[in-house]
């Protein structure tokens, strides 16, 4: 089997959906730009963290079930009244 086939293999296999995605590309810029391997490999692991983070995050407020999704940026703060 060739390396590739291999790495695709192993990615779905650990279930690293992210890194599957993204190795390709980021192993060509750390060979244009000559970056240590552990340099790349910390940022194919950092993107796999983050995406795992967002996936929970996501399906948590799926979870939740809340009938209107209201964020901070939503939030009228002149509705707030000051204790004096």
């Amino acid at each position: 089997m060739t390396t590739e086939l291999l790495l695709d293999h192993l990615t779905r296999q650990l279930r690293m959906p992210t890194l599957a995605k993204q190795y390709r590309s980021l192993a060509r810029e750390a060979e244009e730009h000559q970056l240590r391997y552990e340099d790349s490999l910390l940022a194919l692991l950092e993107a796999e963290a983050q995406s795992r983070e967002e996936n929970q995050r996501q399906r948590r407020l799926k979870q939740a079930r809340f009938p209107v999704l209201k964020t901070l940026d939503t939030y009228d703060f002149s509705l707030m009244i000051t204790a004096s």
